[in-house]
């Protein structure tokens, strides 16, 4: 295992030179897993010296490392690296998708979920869900607080904190934000990370400048935006501080300067950047406002559309005209063309695009028109202006392009000589569809206001129809797929119809032999008496199965009802002395007056009423097994006279003077631990040892509540053979209640809960409300259906009290006059008429069949 301790503390600190040398160093001697988490670590150093492609290519060699090494857990850390990566990056819909496969992955640690978490965070933030990156950030908090030695993680999850609750600036949360940076700055300082210290002194100065320090954090931020311009990852967030800083107290002048250099700082960043991540790097919302306020835009709501009063020269009444034209149309290629024509002819431009988004959220021309030329395939234009519209979803106007200072950077300005330009977003109701691009390269001061609230309007307008023409071809396309699918519907169904009269003999065949193979199962786990298959009772065969042949003391311990006595029969009668005696004695029902007698015997005359020899249950049993039941109950005296007995072999009659050989194996059985007693000195330690060859605990039912499906087909059978009747079923909603409950009664509970509804219910099925049982699992007197039944009083029901029903014949016919009551209050609607009745929908539903009422 490779050490990489020193290279941590190396990038940690900030001495990124270091870094390198000792990534350098295990490199080399890196094997296996270590050589995924060298490629990692590597891509960490590199998104650190600001080379995000390379990073980006080293998460690759890390997962491919990963993969080869079978190292998951490397694998998922360099996946929830890369999704903070594409989160910086601007692919926002990526990112969230990457962390979420992270979070799911099992096999992902701690960091990798915290990482995760706040790449959640980042993407969040980037999209102004200011309370959903909270969250996620509490979420890797919370992950980070379970691992060791995180401390350079911790803070990082905090200052992302701290700076939602900045940008998010409301009332309180300067304070919360402080807080967090407290937070940070501790564990910084606990783990001497050092190349955190700039972030967090930069949202210290951000933190002073809320809370009401002006002059202190602008000192502060100018100090930090000229130590970090060597790091425009941090000095475009100090120089944005500082212009929102000039821009609350008035310094217009300084706090354009800021803009304007946060965003040189932001472009020197993307610049550096492969071309595919340039445009994604600015759908962050921080950066496009920085971007708009640079360039002397505001946050400002979206313009009304037709604000102004009826246009003098008659343009109103054309876009009447054009606006009916565009309804008309539902062809989704031959609208675009009427889209683009349309509005060369409302603004009187030299050439018009309709620009629509991708799967990719890029722009694509789909339609170009030139006013002197509609053939025209050229299709050059200024794709800055028509990003930055898309981007910031505000038209951009311009009566002169390349001396516009907003516009006077793009390079496709200057290089098409554009003069007037006017390109606004065509908005559909889930975002932005596109732009409507428009230009004239030869006239200065085309469009003016007036021409962008028309084209503001037309292009809403446009967007409607869009969406319209989409929906048609979508829903033209649906008819097409179910066209098609009913064609297939048919072949299938006569295939169907052709395979239903096989498939009808071999269900029949099928139900015959699920028949015998249910029989056979239920022998097959039914063993003297004892039915169960889960693993306690695989466990407790087992002992029975080693035991039975062996004439050795055996002790039974388990809860009340668990089936003690089947378990001690199951032994005598499975081993040599099944042929012989099996008498059972149970020591807590035999006054200790009488025990003695029941266990030794007596002669005639030992006591008062002894009128005859008797014989106890040792001498009955010799030869077989004698079991004793709650032994634990059996009085000290008779625990002496007890082991004497099974020591010697011999037992002496109450009374007599002569003892008697005996030849008998003792199976003794406790509902309490026989430890217990021992050490409260309750029960004899020498004949605990002497009972307690082998010990057997038989579990409770809620332990092995796989059984209790065969234990339920298992009684319900036993009751149909003693009644003569016809078997009854049991449902799984009542299986379920049953498993769901405590049954502190184990077994001999369950039997007695079923009697109960096989007594109670009609049918031939038992539901869950057939179930005399309680939501804690105690027993009712009635089950629930027939308290509802009972209780439930006619709609119009008289004032007195009436008499229940004496019989089930005048139960049923009360009840089926409420059904029928019920019925016909509701209009015959059963879902209503059964809600009104308290009676459950399938119970109601049997009950038309039963009563013949539908």
């Amino acid at each position: 295992m490779a050490n990489f301790g020193s290279f941590a503390e190396a990038l940690a600190s900030g001495d990124l030179d270091a870094a390198d040398e000792a990534l350098s160093a295990l490199r080399q001697a890196a094997q296996g897993p270590d050589r995924a988490r060298v490629a990692w670590e590597g891509a960490r150093l590199a998104w650190a010296r600001g080379r995000a492609q390379d990073a980006l290519g080293l998460i690759e060699e890390a997962l491919r490392e990963a993969g080869d090494a079978d190292a998951p857990t490397e694998a998922a850390r360099a996946r929830s690296l890369r999704a903070r990566l594409r989160a910086w990056l601007g692919q926002l819909a990526e990112a969230p998708v990457e962390a979420r496969g992270v979070l799911e992955d099992r096999q992902a640690d701690g960091v990798a979920r915290a990482e995760a978490s706040r790449a959640l965070g980042r993407a969040a933030l980037a999209t102004g869900q200011t309370e959903e990156a909270l969250r996620c950030f509490d979420n890797a908090l919370a992950h980070l607080r379970e691992v060791d030695d995180a401390g350079e993680h911790l803070a990082g999850a905090y200052l992302d904190a701290a700076e939602a609750l900045l940008d998010r600036d409301g009332p309180v949360d300067p304070s919360a934000a402080a807080s967090r940076l407290a937070e940070a700055r501790d564990h910084i300082e606990a783990a001497r990370v050092g190349r955190l210290r700039p972030r967090l002194a930069l949202l210290l100065a951000r933190a002073r400048g809320a809370t009401g320090d002006a002059d202190g954090a602008v000192t502060e931020l100018e100090r930090l935006a000229h130590a970090l311009r060597d790091t425009p990852a941090l000095q475009w967030r100090a120089l944005a501080a500082l212009g929102k800083l000039h821009e609350e107290h008035g310094a217009e002048f300084l706090a354009r300067k800021s803009w304007e250099q946060a965003v040189e700082a932001l472009e020197s960043i993307a610049t550096g950047l492969a071309r595919e991540h340039r445009e994604g790097f600015w759908n962050d919302r921080a950066r496009q406002h920085v971007r708009r306020r640079a360039a002397g835009q505001t946050d400002r709501p979206r313009r009304a559309a037709l604000a102004q009063a009826p246009f003098a020269d008659g343009r109103l009444a054309r876009l009447l005209e054009v606006l009916k034209r565009l309804a008309s149309e539902t062809d989704l290629g031959r609208l675009l063309e009427r889209i683009t024509d349309c509005a060369i002819e409302l603004s009187g431009a030299e050439r018009g695009f309709v620009l629509l988004t991708d799967e990719r959220g890029g722009l694509m021309p789909h339609t170009v028109r030139d006013a002197a030329n509609p053939e025209d395939p050229h299709v050059a234009f200024s794709r800055s202006i028509a990003e930055a519209v898309l981007i910031d979803g505000e038209p951009i106007l311009t009566v002169d392009a390349r001396n516009d200072h907003r516009l006077s950077e793009y390079v496709s300005v200057h290089k098409l000589m554009l003069k007037s330009v006017a390109c606004l977003p065509i908005r559909g109701r889930a975002g932005e569809l596109g732009v409507l691009y428009l230009e004239h390269r030869v006239r200065r001061g085309r469009f003016g206001e007036g021409d962008l609230d028309l084209l503001l309007a037309f292009a809403d307008q446009a967007a409607i129809a869009l969406e319209n023409a989409r929906l048609l071809r979508s829903l033209e396309e649906r008819r097409e797929q179910l066209e098609r699918a009913n064609e297939d519907l048919a072949v299938a169904k006569e295939e169907i119809e052709r395979l239903l009269d096989a498939k009808t003999n071999e269900l029949a065949e099928a139900k015959t032999e699920l028949i015998r193979a249910r029989d056979a199962l239920r022998q097959a786990n039914d063993r003297h008496g004892i039915v169960g298959h889960s693993a306690p009772m695989r466990r407790v065969f087992a002992v029975i199965d080693r035991v039975q042949d062996a004439d050795v003391p055996v002790v039974i311990q388990g809860e009340s009802g668990t089936g003690k006595e089947l378990i001690a029969r199951a032994i005598h009668f499975g081993g040599r002395r099944s042929r012989e005696p099996f008498v059972a004695l149970n020591c807590a029902a035999v006054p200790e007056a009488l025990l003695e007698s029941e266990l030794f015997g007596h002669v005639r005359g030992a006591f008062t009423g002894a009128d005859r020899d008797r014989s106890g249950v040792l001498v009955r049993a010799s030869g077989g097994t004698l079991f004793l039941d709650e032994v634990g109950d059996m009085p000290a005296k008779m625990q002496v006279d007890l082991l004497r007995v099974l020591q010697e072999g011999r037992v002496r009659p109450v009374g007599g003077e002569d003892e008697l050989p005996i030849d008998v194996r003792v199976i003794a059985a406790s509902n309490k631990a026989l430890t217990e007693l021992v050490t409260r000195g309750e029960f004899r330690e020498d004949l605990y040892y002497r009972l307690n060859v082998v010990e057997l605990w038989l579990p409770p039912l809620r332990d092995r509540a796989d059984d209790i499906p065969l234990l339920c087909d298992h009684f319900l059978a036993m009751f149909a053979r003693r009644d003569d009747a016809e078997p009854k079923r049991i449902s799984r909603d009542a299986v379920n209640r049953i498993r769901s409950h405590p049954l502190p009664g184990n077994v001999r509970q369950l039997e007695h809960l079923l009697l109960n509804a096989w007594v109670m219910a009609e049918g031939d099925v038992i539901d869950a409300d057939d179930l005399a049982l309680a939501d804690d699992g105690s027993a009712l007197v009635v089950p629930p259906r027939i308290d509802r039944a009972l209780s439930q009083a006619p709609a119009a029901a008289p004032a007195r009290a009436e008499a229940p029903p004496a019989t089930v014949s005048e139960f049923k016919e009360t009840e089926k006059g409420r059904i029928l009551s019920a019925l016909e209050q509701h209009n015959w609607n059963r879902v209503r008429a059964a809600k009104a009745l308290g009676m459950a929908r399938r119970t109601f539903y049997r009950r038309l069949k039963e009563y013949d009422i539908l």
